[in-house]
């Protein structure tokens, strides 16, 4: 894909079963608050993103990969086209941050769960599953 960030999904899945993890995707018509945040080991995003040739942003938008990752109690966005990991904060910052990328049209998210997880659904709150 010529560096653009925006590879096939199935090589993101691939490399998560690889380390006994899974993919689910996410359904955005749902809330990010129906989410059960403590089985969930991370989110991958696949979002709009400006192209630039050096310094030069150019007026195309393609659709680039990110992670987000919790760590030491904090979530960060893990963008490679970040310099540095970028601190999002707890999670009342995170379900803001993860509604705001949802809300573009061509957003989509997935969730990066155990495989057990994912078999028994427990990433879903079971306070709020219609959400």
């Amino acid at each position: 894909m010529l560096g653009t960030g925006n590879y096939d999904v199935n090589v993101i899945m691939a490399a998560l079963q690889s380390r006994e993890l899974a993919a689910v995707w996410w359904d955005k018509r749902r809330t990010v608050q129906s989410l059960c945040l403590s089985k969930v080991q991370g989110f991958i995003l696949n979002v709009p993103s400006r192209v630039s040739l050096g310094i030069v942003s150019l007026p195309l938008r393609r659709r680039h990969w990110l992670a987000v990752r919790l760590v030491n109690g904090e979530y960060y966005n893990l963008d490679s086209k970040l310099k540095n990991p970028l601190c999002i904060g707890g999670e009342a910052e995170l379900c803001a941050f993860l509604s705001e990328q949802l809300c573009q049209d061509v957003a989509e998210m997935l969730l990066v769960v155990r495989q057990e997880v994912e078999e028994d659904g427990s990433w879903l709150n079971p306070d709020n599953p219609q959400n």
